[in-house]
């Protein structure tokens, strides 16, 4: 596992991107998004990609930090809080969010979903400058994954879920 350092550090410059992106949207719908720290309405258990699992499992490490694993509806939620916000999976990171993902027909037409509990009163007209692209994002988190399977030297499932985190530690 330490000898992929590589790809632990690319994925974090990664996720340095996207939050960057994710950055912007929060500010530019600040007054329209509900969601605040202790929020874990769309926080469930989730699987995340073999590169994720593994970048998020060596800072734990290198840290010496093991979560609490709890019973809630993300093992990770500790007193409605994520136990690992700082390195949470892209999926985590994008919740609440205008999310736009391309129609299975047509990719370039872009299909918009939030959560429920944001943009009630007033739901801006969501354009490539407003929203977030995931399959962007997801083309190049799978790219990365890619490239870290490859270096992996073993068989890893697809997605694993966070949940495993408690295993290896």
């Amino acid at each position: 596992m330490e000898n992929n350092q590589y790809y632990y550090d690319a994925y974090f410059e990664f996720i340095k991107y996207a939050d960057e992106k994710i950055s912007e949207l929060e500010k530019a719908h600040r007054k329209h998004i509900s969601c605040i720290k202790g929020c874990s309405f769309c926080c469930m258990e989730t699987t995340v990609l073999p590169i994720e699992f593994y970048s998020i499992l060596s800072v734990l490490k290198e840290k010496n930090d093991t979560p609490r694993f709890t019973k809630n509806s993300c093992s990770l939620l500790y007193g409605s809080a994520c136990q690992i916000y700082p390195l949470r999976p892209l999926i985590c990171r994008t919740h609440g969010l205008a999310l736009a993902y391309g129609d299975d027909d047509d990719p370039r037409n872009k299909n918009i979903f939030f959560c429920e509990l944001n943009f009630k009163h007033k739901t801006p007209k969501f354009n490539a400058s407003n929203s977030l692209d995931m399959d962007e994002l997801n083309i190049e988190l799978v790219r990365l994954n890619e490239n870290f399977l490859k270096s992996f030297g073993e068989d890893l499932p697809d997605r694993i879920p966070l949940s495993k985190l408690s295993e290896y530690l």
